[in-house]
């Protein structure tokens, strides 16, 4: 696999032709199997952020959270929803 060496092609914005094009280009991957693995990766990403605003919004039930996202995922949730609710509090002096 060749290095890229002009950082200019990660700053920029890119049509996804030339995205495709460069990712065809360097890993030998035909255009269907990168659109259908970033498909599964798009979808993928979509699923865990709506679940994860889902569980903030409780929404989504802890158990179900758990199913979707991981026990990590969902303490690192837990933790952050605590600190902020103590951090309101500490704000408004109660």
């Amino acid at each position: 696999m060749q290095a890229v060496t002009d950082q200019s092609v990660f700053d920029s914005p890119r049509p996804i032709a030339r995205e495709l094009d460069f990712l065809m280009q360097r890993t030998g991957q035909d255009e269907l199997a990168l659109l259908s693995q970033a498909m599964r990766l798009g979808l993928s990403l979509l699923y865990r952020q709506t679940a994860e605003q889902a569980f903030i919004d409780d929404v989504l039930t802890r158990s179900e959270a758990l199913a979707a996202l991981g026990s990590q995922r969902v303490a690192e949730i837990e933790y952050a929803k605590q600190a902020l609710a103590q951090d309101v509090t500490r704000g408004l002096g109660l």
